[in-house]
């Protein structure tokens, strides 16, 4: 079976808050139990408050493809501004995203 559509359009609405893919997902082709895709385009000077930590077992990958961020896990903060720069942390925790320009982001999330 071949698909193709765009993201976050009439066909595929963003329903869950930039996650293309996981196990909220309604849509069965897109819908993972082990495995999650976030595709998250924000503008410069958004500020995304800790949430609660929803799965301690998970692993999570962002990667910056372009702009300039910041991440804070308390007491640490890290600044990814050059397209490919990553940080990956486990378990996940609360964290705090600061966009210092309009920025674009993959997050993967796994068990």
């Amino acid at each position: 079976m071949i698909h193709s559509g765009k993201i976050f359009s009439e066909t595929h609405p963003n329903n869950y808050r930039d996650w293309i893919v996981g196990n909220f997902v309604d849509d069965p082709k897109f819908r993972n139990d082990n495995f999650e895709f976030k595709f998250q385009q924000e503008s410069k000077g958004l500020i995304r408050e800790p949430k609660s930590v929803m799965n301690v077992d998970t692993t999570t990958l962002a990667i910056l493809i372009d702009g300039h961020l910041r991440m804070n896990f308390g007491e640490k903060d890290i600044y990814l501004k050059d397209r490919g720069e990553y940080i990956w942390w486990k378990p996940d925790v609360p964290h705090l995203f600061e966009y210092l320009e309009d920025s674009l982001v993959i997050t993967l999330r796994w068990k």
